[in-house]
C-alpha cells in the first residue's frame, strides 16, 4: 500500500473543469464513503477548494477506479489529461507544498492551510483515515507552521481582492463615487466589503440566498441588505458587482444582464466572479460595457505581476525536503514495528498450539520428558522451517551492509 494523491488544480485544469468537481459540506461525506468503498483504498481525505480537488489515499498504485469515480461526478468528458498522480515521496512533497502555500495560485496565502485542516477534520470525524495518512497530515501542519515561521513565504501576499481592486481601478477614474453589490455572505464576500471600504467605496449593497445570514453580515459590515429576488434592480444600479456564492448554477445569466444594462445608467459595469462553480455566465463577457473577470483571470494577473522573493521560496523548499526525509524515516519505523508485531503473532500462534498439545500429552499420562522433547522439537521445526525458507528468498536481495546486519541476528552469545 502506498500514500498517493490524485487531483486537479489551477495549474492543470481550467475553471470550466474544476467547477464540475467541487464538493461542498453536504456532498463531501458521501464522496468520502464512495472512495473508501473502492477496492484497495484503506484511507481517504478529500480536499476541495476553488483552485483544487485532490484525493489523498493509502491505496495500491492503480488509481484508475478513483479516476473513473471522478469522471462520474458531473463530468461529460475525459478528465485524465487534467489530472496528476503522485506516489509516496512525491505525494508527501506535494502535500507539504500545498499546506505551506507554495503550490497556491497566490503563493504564500494562508487560507489553504485552514482548508486542508478542515478536509482532514471531516475525513477523521467520518472514520475515513488510517494511521499513515493521519500521521502525514498532522505532520504537514507542523511543517507549514515552520515554513511560515522561518521564512518570508507569507509576507504581504498579493491577494485576489487586491488584484480585483487593481482591475476595477483601471476601468473607473472616479473610484470613490461608485456603487457596489456583493452577492454572497461568506468569507470572500466579507473580505470584498473590507477592501471596497478601505478604498473609499461605502455605497455597498449585499444580497444572498440565506436571509438571516445576509442580514447579519450586512449589519456587521455597514452595508444595505437586499433580498436575492431583487438582484435585477441591484445589477441595474451597480458599477461594481462581486460574487462569491456556493451555488451550483449561475446566479447571474446573460438574459438577466442584458435586460439590466438596457435601463442602467451605471455603465460600464465591472463584475468580479470569485465563485467556483462560477456565479456568472461566461457569455456575459461579450456584452458591451461589461467587464467580467473570473478567479482564473485574476490568477493570470497575479502570476504575471507578482514577484515573490526567490530566497523565501528556496528556504521553504529546503525545509520541506528535510522534512520529507524525516517523515520517510517514520514510515520505515512504522513498517518495522508492523513486521515485528506480525512476527510475534506468528510465534505466539505456533507456541500456543504446541503447548496445548504438550499439556494434553501430560494429562493423558505420557512421560513428562517425552512431552518436553515433543514441545522443543515442534517449536524448533515449525519456527525454523518458515524462517529459513523466507531467508533463502530474501538474502540474495540484500546488499553487503544489510547482509551483515542479518548475520548479527543469528550470532551466538559468547
Amino acid at each position: 500500500m502506498a500514500i498517493n494523491v490524485l487531483g486537479i488544480n489551477h495549474k492543470t485544469a481550467p475553471i470550466e473543469i474544476r467547477e464540475k468537481l467541487v464538493f461542498d459540506k453536504e456532498s463531501l461525506p458521501h464522496a468520502l464513503t464512495d472512495i473508501k468503498n473502492i477496492d484497495g483504498v484503506n484511507g481517504v481525505i478529500l480536499l476541495s477548494t476553488c483552485n483544487r480537488t485532490e484525493v489523498y489515499t493509502e491505496n495500491d498504485y492503480d488509481n484508475s477506479k478513483i479516476i473513473e469515480w471522478l469522471k462520474n461526478q458531473n463530468m461529460t468528458r475525459d478528465i485524465s489529461d487534467f489530472t496528476y498522480n503522485y506516489y509516496e515521496e512525491k505525494a508527501i512533497k506535494h502535500l507539504l507544498n500545498v499546506t505551506s502555500g507554495i503550490d497556491s495560485m497566490v503563493v504564500g496565502e494562508n487560507e489553504i492551510l485552514g482548508q486542508v485542516k478542515h478536509a482532514f477534520k471531516i475525513a477523521d470525524s467520518n472514520n475515513m483515515i488510517n494511521t499513515p495518512l493521519k500521521k502525514l497530515f498532522e505532520f504537514s501542519f507542523s511543517v507549514a507552521k515552520q515554513v511560515r515561521t522561518d521564512t518570508d513565504i507569507g509576507a504581504n501576499p498579493v491577494t485576489f481582492m487586491f488584484t480585483a481592486m487593481t482591475l476595477i481601478k483601471k476601468i473607473f477614474e472616479d473610484f470613490n463615487s461608485k456603487r457596489a453589490t456583493i452577492v454572497g455572505a461568506g468569507h470572500m464576500s466579507k473580505l470584498a466589503i473590507k477592501y471596497l471600504q478601505s478604498h473609499g467605496i461605502n455605497d455597498i449593497r449585499l444580497t444572498n440566498y440565506n436571509y438571516d445570514k445576509g442580514q447579519k453580515v450586512a449589519k456587521e459590515h455597514g452595508c444595505i441588505y437586499s433580498k436575492i429576488q431583487y438582484i435585477g434592480n441591484l445589477i441595474a444600479t451597480s458599477d461594481i458587482i462581486i460574487t462569491s456564492t456556493s451555488s451550483s448554477t449561475p446566479v447571474i445569466g446573460k438574459g438577466l444582464m442584458e435586460s439590466c444594462i438596457k435601463t442602467s445608467k451605471n455603465l460600464p459595469v465591472v463584475i468580479i466572479d470569485l465563485g467556483v462553480p462560477r456565479d456568472v455566465e461566461t457569455e456575459i463577457s461579450s456584452l458591451d460595457n461589461v467587464f467580467l473577470y473570473s478567479i482564473d483571470d485574476l490568477g493570470e494577473v497575479i502570476s504575471k505581476n507578482f514577484k515573490l522573493r526567490e530566497e523565501a521560496v528556496m528556504e521553504a523548499k529546503k525545509i520541506i525536503d528535510n522534512k520529507i526525509d524525516e517523515f520517510k524515516q517514520w514510515l520505515i519505523q512504522s513498517d518495522s514495528e508492523k513486521l515485528v508485531k506480525a512476527y510475534r503473532g506468528f510465534v505466539d500462534d505456533i507456541t500456543h498450539g504446541a503447548i496445548i498439545k504438550t499439556k494434553k500429552m501430560i494429562e493423558s499420562g505420557e512421560n513428562i520428558d517425552q512431552a518436553i522433547d515433543y514441545l522443543a522439537s515442534t517449536l524448533k521445526n515449525k519456527l525454523t522451517h518458515e524462517t529459513t525458507t523466507k531467508l533463502r528468498e530474501i538474502l540474495p536481495l540484500l546488499d553487503e551492509s544489510s547482509l551483515k546486519k542479518a548475520e548479527e541476528i543469528f550470532k551466538k552469545n559468547k
